[in-house]
């Protein structure tokens, strides 16, 4: 009953959102793509084909796309939008109608060489049949995303091969999923699992003694586990045994997971896992712990409460996969690390935060494989929470002398807004929440990094998507995280961020507004970065903050500088794809050289 009733608030809420931006934009589907991609945690931001791709007579279809050129990696999205989605019905899909949906995006991959001859050169279609078409014999992995308003309810994984690709996933992204995630990534589920009892076996550690005084952060235990063990338990808990990873496993896919697949599936090599696995460290916050024998630094782990793994989660789903394929995981083992958390409840700062600084330094260091976000890791740094606390203490300068009514939301953690509306009773409570914090002054910290890259004059590195920016950011302002010596984020730093912030998302409304045929975000970031180059001694930062605005003269020009930035990045890539030249430092230089005198002069 509680499940349903959050499921429901948490649709109304996310639909709403929606309802406010398709109104604005006069499209459902790409400020829907836009949301649920804002979820995934892909190495590069999609382009977003406007308009997208559809055949009907051929039953094709495609949304956004992105192409990892240097890992031969293809990410295909196809959006599913059903308008009949509400809240009190909850409407579901099945797998049939998903493995349908991926089967058009198929289409277009099997088609991309027919379709170069009938789709438009100017669309951005064109451009992903082109890359399809020249690097079809370089690809080595597909990722196909549906993303749907709907419940998937089976959750069951969709099979699907595409003649000349060795590994093809088909993703379900539905809106139970982003819920999930949110959930997962503002409170830890406690539950005890109790290996003894539910498995049928425990396994054996020792303690790592600690020689210092004090007050202790953690206990640590080493050793190994049984495959078999660990497969089973993630069986019965999946996700939640990795909520607090700092990267999110889906398939059996890339080098690292298809070593750890071939070999399993090798006899020989099967038994050499633990000398080739870096194995997995995890975490948890008590434990039943049995002394082997007297004197002996080794205890029997019978359960543990809180347990995640929080690196070695792809290990931990390639044992599962090999398990479910019943590969035997005979004499398969694991080594591990375990580190019993010591946080006190009633120390005055949060619980969990002490937790995930924990956890985010044990991730970072014990890491070894697979690349990890920064914007995970870094999400507890002081800038971070210095950030959110001038957030939720600032106000939104007030006009004609009345008093304040509003401030910027900053989202220090993915789907943190939301979590806090739902905290809140429906209605007067949630009401004045929204009010405090509108949904359009909502900011994420990989949102709040693409502004600043753009307007510093790096177009390139927000094009190349928010992970990349937010590294990027992170390092052009290390002075207030890194080091002994940190600098104070003070007002006037915060209120230059918003505005960057604010010229940015007017920038893209005015975009918007033309309606230009492709490419729009590369085209946003340049216009910021090129109206930041000839003009920033005229526009004020702070004075956009207190006017929470850019002012209406620079319109005409945004409007002329995006219309050269399309054209020029369209003429500058000749036979290169557009989206791949636009992450290209040469592309921003060349832009620069080529087109400043003749837009330096516009006002």
């Amino acid at each position: 009953m509680i499940e349903t009733r959050q499921r429901k608030e948490f649709l109304l809420d996310f639909m709403e959102e929606l309802e406010e931006k398709a109104i604005k934009t006069g499209s459902y589907q790409v400020p829907f793509l836009e949301k649920m991609i804002s979820f995934m945690d892909r190495p590069d931001d999609p382009e977003i084909l406007i308009p997208p791709y559809k055949d009907t007579a051929k039953n094709i279809a495609v949304n956004a796309y992105s192409y990892d050129d240097e890992n031969q990696v293809l990410d295909l999205y196809v959006a599913d939008y059903n308008f009949e989605q509400n809240e009190e019905d909850l409407l579901t899909i099945n797998m049939t109608a998903v493995t349908e949906i991926a089967n058009r995006v198929k289409r277009f991959v099997t088609n991309a060489k027919s379709l170069l001859q009938t789709i438009d050169h100017s669309l951005e279609a064109y451009d992903l049949a082109k890359v399809i078409d020249e690097e079809m014999e370089n690809i080595n992995e597909i990722n196909i995303f549906v993303v749907t308003n709907l419940y998937y309810s089976s959750n069951k994984p969709v099979e699907m091969t595409i003649p000349g690709i060795e590994t093809v996933n088909v993703q379900v992204w539905d809106i139970d999923r982003v819920q999930q995630l949110i959930t997962s990534e503002q409170a830890v589920e406690t539950d005890y699992i109790d290996f003894e009892r539910d498995y049928g076996e425990t396994f054996e550690m020792m303690f790592v003694p600690d020689p210092s005084s004090g007050v202790k952060e953690f206990d640590c235990y080493v050793g190994y586990i049984s495959a078999e063990l660990l497969a089973k338990a993630y069986d019965e808990w999946g996700q939640k045994l990795v909520e607090r990873n700092v990267r999110s496993f889906l398939q059996a896919r890339g080098g690292t997971n298809k070593g750890i697949r071939d070999t399993l599936n090798d006899p020989f090599q099967r038994k050499m896992f633990v000398a080739y696995n870096n194995g997995i460290s995890t975490v948890a916050r008590t434990g039943e712990f049995e002394p082997v024998k007297d004197g002996v630094n080794q205890y029997k782990i019978k359960g543990l409460s809180g347990w995640q793994i929080v690196n070695g989660g792809q290990t931990t789903a390639s044992i599962h996969k090999a398990y479910k394929d019943g590969i035997s995981l005979k004499d398969v083992y694991v080594q591990a690390k375990l580190t019993i958390l010591q946080v006190n409840e009633f120390v005055s700062k949060d619980q969990h935060l002490l937790e995930d600084e924990m956890i985010s330094r044990i991730s970072q260091y014990a890491n070894t494989q697979n690349k990890i976000n920064k914007s995970d890791l870094l999400a507890n740094t002081r800038f971070m929470s210095d950030l959110e606390k001038f957030s939720r203490n600032i106000w939104i300068p007030a006009k004609d002398g009345r008093r304040p009514e509003s401030k910027w939301y900053f989202e220090r953690a993915r789907g943190q807004y939301m979590v806090d509306i739902n905290r809140r009773k429906r209605g007067k409570e949630q009401t004045d929440f929204k009010k405090q914090y509108p949904k359009d002054k909502v900011l994420t910290k990989v949102d709040l990094a693409k502004y600043f890259m753009s307007w510093e004059g790096y177009p390139h590195v927000s094009s190349k998507g928010g992970e990349e920016a937010f590294k990027k950011f992170m390092d052009l302002n290390k002075t207030f995280w890194s080091g002994s010596t940190q600098d104070k984020i003070t007002l006037s730093v915060y209120q230059k961020l918003i505005a960057r912030a604010i010229i940015n998302q007017r920038v893209k409304e005015i975009v918007d507004e033309m309606k230009l045929r492709g490419y729009k975000a590369n085209v946003i970031y340049y216009t910021v970065a090129m109206l930041h180059h000839l003009y920033s001694e005229q526009i004020d930062l702070v004075g956009v903050w207190e006017e929470q605005a850019l002012s209406d003269k620079w319109d005409d020009i945004v409007r002329t500088i995006a219309d050269k930035t399309l054209f020029y990045l369209k003429e500058s890539a000749g036979e290169r794809n557009v989206t791949q030249w636009a992450k290209q430092e040469a592309c921003w230089i060349q832009y620069k050289e080529t087109c400043s005198q003749e837009l330096k002069n516009l006002i």
